[in-house]
């Protein structure tokens, strides 16, 4: 007796099934795996070819980025004939996988450099930079050749270009550009830019503050730009300028910069009193600025009715120091000097002191000084000085001393008056 095996019908069907069909499958599996190899590779190269272009060029030998960028690599490392040759080849390799390519085109540059050939260069890196402006090795090499061909306003205009494209180009460019302030020429020029307030404006200024060697030279160029956005960033910034000019004596500069900004009034500069002129400013450096430490120090008041300020001021035991200074720029001539007090108790050792000084450009030389003893009740001082010709910027200060009394000693300023005699 026979048994027959029965096939199932869904293998049934693949046994019926014609050669050409296995043929077919086969074709088909081994392109699915072909495209797939293909796709695999080729995001391998896609992925590596910034960081390592050889591995790139590995599995795809013609990948247009990762040929520009191992020649950018080999041009860094010489420029020798050989090596050259080799960038320009791969450069045009690069280019023809992918005409947009800056970084090929920025390489054919700097071989027609190399080889002497500047205005071939010349034009290469402003192709390069019509295809894109943010390569930023295209832009140092046309603020190289502008700063040869000593085209100030060119170099600027390439440095706001890589600067508003390449933040990472800050560390580069920003002690060179502050570095170069100190030509007039280059002021002039990057006035108009600044004007604008690009993007890097904001850590370009912080740096130069910090940095540069004559504050001076940045005043300058702000004043020639005109003023900077009403921000609380820049008028941070403002102050810190400011700041800087006081602290190296250029005061000309302080003058200029400050009555340039919004709010800049010669009141502040021409006036001791306490007034909303001179107390309380946007910018702190041009007005009183009040003392609050720890053994001595002083607060202002909230105005009156007539916007005058008093000065609540302290001085512990034995302590003596400084209650506030004020900036001033009298012009020469005869003044009197007034100020008023008020105190609850007297201690018999404590003190007030004004020190008039005259800002120099080696240092501050001593005016005048006058003291008095605090006495309880309503007391005044008075001093009449004159201002010379050689004394154009002065320094007004107020001290105090506590004395030896155990709570030390307290004091209102109730006003503060310079005027002409």
């Amino acid at each position: 007796m026979s048994i027959e095996r029965k096939v199932p019908s869904r293998f049934a069907a693949l046994g019926a099934r014609p050669p050409l069909f296995w043929i077919k499958l086969v074709a088909i599996l081994a392109a699915a795996t072909y495209l797939a190899w293909l796709s695999f590779i080729n995001a391998a190269a896609n992925i590596t070819w910034q960081q390592n272009p050889d591995t790139a060029l590995y599995y795809v030998p013609d990948h247009p980025l990762a040929l520009s960028r191992k020649a950018d690599e080999l041009f860094a490392q010489k420029q020798d004939p050989a090596t050259l040759a080799k960038v320009e080849a791969m450069a045009k390799q690069s280019l023809r996988g992918g005409a947009l390519n800056p970084v090929a085109i920025r390489l054919l540059g700097y071989v027609a450099d190399a080889r002497g050939d500047t205005k071939k260069a010349r034009h290469l890196m402003l192709l390069s930079q019509k295809v894109s402006r943010r390569d930023l090795g295209t832009q140092l090499w046309l603020i190289e050749d502008a700063v040869a061909r000593d085209d100030k306003r060119a170099a600027l205009n390439h440095y706001d270009i890589a600067m508003r494209a390449t933040p990472s180009s800050f560390p580069i460019l920003f002690p060179t550009l502050t570095g170069a302030l100190g030509d007039p020429d280059v002021r002039i020029a990057l006035a108009p830019i600044v004007r604008q307030a690009p993007v890097w404006l904001p850590a370009y200024l912080g740096d130069a503050i910090n940095g540069i060697e004559n504050p001076a030279n940045l005043a300058d160029v702000l004043v020639k730009a005109g003023r900077l956005p009403d921000e609380e960033n820049y008028r941070n910034i403002s102050n810190a300028l400011l700041g800087q000019l006081a602290a190296k004596n250029k005061f000309p500069a302080f003058r200029q910069y400050y009555l340039s900004l919004k709010g800049g009034n010669k009141a502040a500069f021409q006036s001791a009193s306490l007034t909303r002129a001179t107390v309380n400013l946007a910018h702190p450096a041009a007005g009183w600025q009040a003392i609050e430490n720890v053994g001595v120090g002083g607060v202002f008041s909230q105005p009156d009715a007539g916007g005058r300020f008093s000065l609540a001021a302290f001085a512990g035991s034995g302590q003596r120091g400084e209650v506030m200074r004020k900036l001033l720029f009298l012009e020469p001539g005869s003044y009197r000097f007034q100020a008023q007090y008020a105190a609850l108790d007297a201690v018999s050792d404590a003190e007030i002191r004004w020190d008039m000084q005259c800002i120099t450009p080696t240092g501050n030389v001593g005016k005048w000084f006058v003291d008095t003893p605090i006495r309880r009740g309503n007391f005044a001082q008075m001093q009449d000085f004159t201002i010379d010709n050689d004394c154009r910027a002065q320094l007004l200060i107020l001290q105090a001393a506590g004395g030896s009394n155990q709570l030390g000693a307290e004091f209102t300023l109730r006003s503060v008056d310079v005027t002409p005699n």
